[in-house]
This record gives structure tokens, sequence and C-alpha cells, in this order.
């Protein structure tokens, strides 16, 4: 079957769970806003539910990379401060970190469907662990009820020596080996600081027991989750997704019982890298007879919700970019854009992190997010938080979107994530 670019575009962002308005305007009535606002998740842990895994990074230039994820995701009203919480409540496990290529952190339930990610770490790291120091660990851990932070690890293993900056200690090492092959698990936090536990102790035996499955299955599982994450993907995006693989990847998604698909004008999608989805996605999809057989979906995954009210052109713009009310920022480790080479084909949007880019060779600035509308990419801002304020150094429209177009949705995306910050939004001059 041949999809639309534009219908893709609309159902990754429906599968990344951000709906088409994100609250009422200012002035608006309050009532308006929590209708709108209900279409959102109630809390990062159901954000986390229902996108799969969220990419970890602690840089704050504007807040940490777990809150700009789930604050997308949330309610105007939501606070920062209640993002950890969430994810790792007191009392509570519901979710661990582990690492596709980079450290995430992932629902409690899809435990089992990294088992084969685990063993193939364990495989090829466990003979190099030194055995001495991974007893030692796995007691100074089992000491300690509720898990424990890698300092007191260092200052009770071997020469007690500290890790500084990614100076890391032979023994941070190796409890960092023992969290991705699954002898150690990151299920709390005490602050920000990751507490380190024993599997058997800090996982629910229903979890331990559910990765007891074969390996096809396993691979099958895992693929319809990323399918239902990433909408349409192809065996390189699911690969990445997991840092699987080429075989595994290939393995999953022919178990996994997907419906292929066509993307035109989508490169690396023909032949040996096709595009894949849940058949149930298709559901209702209708031919479109002007498009030569290219099928569209009626409104299953709608990326703006149009007013009547207003002039012409302003309606206009509202169809085609969507309303500044429901603009959002987009941060550099969220699911759509984490993959840059797949941003580029589902939004024709090139995304280079410059942090660590010397200042006189940056294109855009020190960090940057995307400015998400309409289900569009429609341009990016240089932003960072100073004191109680969110500060837009610079705003930068994508190709074909007018700075007047721009603008005012960069000012309502930006009001939006001052007030989950709780700071005040300042605007360039």
């Amino acid at each position: 079957m041949t999809v639309h670019r534009d219908w893709v575009r609309r159902a990754v962002v429906a599968a990344q769970r951000i709906p088409p308005a994100a609250g009422a305007p200012d002035g608006g009535s309050r009532a308006g806003g929590e209708r709108l606002d209900s279409a959102f998740a109630s809390d990062a842990a159901d954000v986390l539910r229902d996108i799969g895994l969220i990419q970890l990074d602690p840089l704050m230039r504007v807040s940490t990379a777990q809150r700009l994820t789930s604050l997308t995701r949330l309610p105007r009203t939501s606070r920062a401060d209640d993002v950890d919480s969430s994810l790792w409540p007191d009392g509570k496990v519901a979710s661990f970190e582990s690492f596709t290529k980079v450290a995430c952190v992932f629902p409690l339930e899809d435990w089992p469907l990294l088992r084969l990610r685990r063993e193939r770490h364990a495989s090829g790291h466990r003979p190099q662990l030194p055995a001495g120091v991974v007893e030692q660990i796995r007691q100074v851990v089992a000491a300690a009820p509720g898990g424990v932070q890698i300092g007191t690890i260092e200052s009770q293993v071997g020469s007690g020596e500290r890790t500084t900056g990614w100076n890391w200690t032979q023994v941070k090492q190796t409890a960092e080996l023992m969290v991705r092959t699954g002898d150690l698990v990151i299920t709390a936090r005490d602050g920000t600081t990751r507490l380190f536990d024993l599997p058997e102790r800090a996982l629910p035996e229903a979890v331990r027991q559910a990765q007891d499955l074969p390996d096809e299955q396993l691979l099958a599982a895992l693929a319809r989750r990323a399918a239902a994450n990433l909408a349409v993907m192809t065996r390189a995006d699911f690969a990445h997704h997991y840092h699987l693989s080429a075989e595994d990847a290939a393995v999953g998604i022919e178990q996994a019982g997907l419906a292929p698909v066509q993307v035109p004008g989508w490169p690396d999608t023909a032949g040996r890298d096709q595009a894949f989805c849940l058949p149930e996605l298709l559901d209702g999809v209708l031919p479109d007879p002007s498009a030569q057989g290219v099928v569209t979906a009626p409104s299953a995954h709608p990326a703006v919700d149009v007013s009547s009210s207003g002039s012409a052109s302003d309606v206009g713009a509202r169809e085609t970019w969507g309303e500044p009310r429901e603009a959002r920022l987009i941060g550099p480790f969220d699911p759509l854009l984490r993959d840059r080479r797949r941003a580029r084909r589902v939004f024709d949007f090139d995304y280079l992190f410059e942090a660590y880019v010397p200042r006189a060779k940056r294109v855009y600035g020190h960090y940057v997010m995307g400015v998400l509308s309409g289900g569009r990419m429609i341009g990016r801002v240089d932003i960072q938080r100073v004191g109680d304020q969110l500060r837009i150094n610079g705003i930068f429209p994508e190709a074909g979107v007018p700075r007047r177009v721009l603008a005012p949705r960069v000012r309502g995306a930006g009001r939006t994530l001052a007030r989950q910050l709780g700071v005040t939004l300042e605007m360039p001059g």
C-alpha cells in the first residue's frame, strides 16, 4: 500500500501522543482549556508508557531531557518538578533505566522485551568484568534495601577512588556494565541520583518471569512496540530505536505481522529498507482518486483543530501551520528528533545539535529546539533558561514558512513551556 507523506507525518505525531491542541490561549476560557488539556497524558509515567522510552541527558540549558520530552506531551498546567517524581515515585516501581545506544528510561512492563539486548551485552562484556569487583558490588548493593548510589559503591569497593567527570573508576565502569547486562537495575532515584539495586529485589516477579519467551516472540513484540510508537518505520528505524542489530530488527519485523507501506518521496524506503506499520493503523484508509493510487486516512490523525473564526488568511494559516496556542517546542533528545535521519525523512527537518560545536561555527545556537505546529516542524529556536526567565535568543523559520507565521507560534509554545517550568518568557526584541 502507498501512503501520503503528509498522512505519515500526522500519524507519527499522533503515535507520539502529542495532541493537536496544547490548551486554551491566553485569555481563553478556563473550561475550553481544560477540555483541550484533557487530550494529554495525566503525568510523566503515562507519557512513558505511551511512547515506550525517554532518552536521558543531564544538560540543563533549559531543563533535563526527560522533563522536556514529558512536558511536550503534558497539559500546559503541568509542572516540570513533578516529572521526576512521576517517573521514579517513592515506594513504587514505574520504570527502569537502561541503554539503547544512550541512556534511556523505559516503562516497567517493557523489561521483558529487552532481554535479548541484555543477553547481547552479557555475552560481549561479562567475561571481561573483574569477577571480584562484580561480587563486591553485589554485596554492597544487597546490603542496602531500596538501592544504593554509585558513590557509596565506589567508597566501599576497591581503593575507594571516586569518579570525576568522565574519568570513570573501574568500579563505576563495572557497575554501569552490570546495568546493561541486567545484573543490576535502576528503578529509583534519590532526588536526581540513581540508585543501583538487585533485579530480583527491585522488579516484580511477574515482570521477571515474562521475559522467558522464545527469542523470535520477544523480537516480534519489540517490533510491534516500536511500530506503535513510531507509526511508520523502516528496519533501520527499528534498529536505531532500540540499538538492535540489523539481523534482530529484520527478524522482529518479519515475525510481528506488520503491514508494508510505500511512502513516495521518502528516501531509503525502496527495496531492502521498505517501511512498515501496524495493520490497524491503516484501518479506514481511503483511496484518494486524485493521487493515482496513493491513499490517505480521513481524520484518524488530525494535525490541526481549525477554528471557523477569523479572517480567511488567518484560517488558511491555521490550516497549514496550526494555531499558535497548540505549538510545542521539541527538545534535541525527543523521540521525534533523536534519530536525525528519520527526522529529515519524516519532517524535512535537518537538525544539528550544536552544544559542543565551537561558538564561531554554530549555525543556529548553543541549544536549539524545534517548533512543532500543525503536525509540522515549522522552525527552530535558540533557547536557554536564565534564572526565572526562559529566553529565546533566536528564531529560525524552516524553508517556506513566513516569519510572521512562525513568531506567534514560537510565542505560544514558549509561553506553554515557560509556564510548565515556572518562569516567564522573554522573546527577542
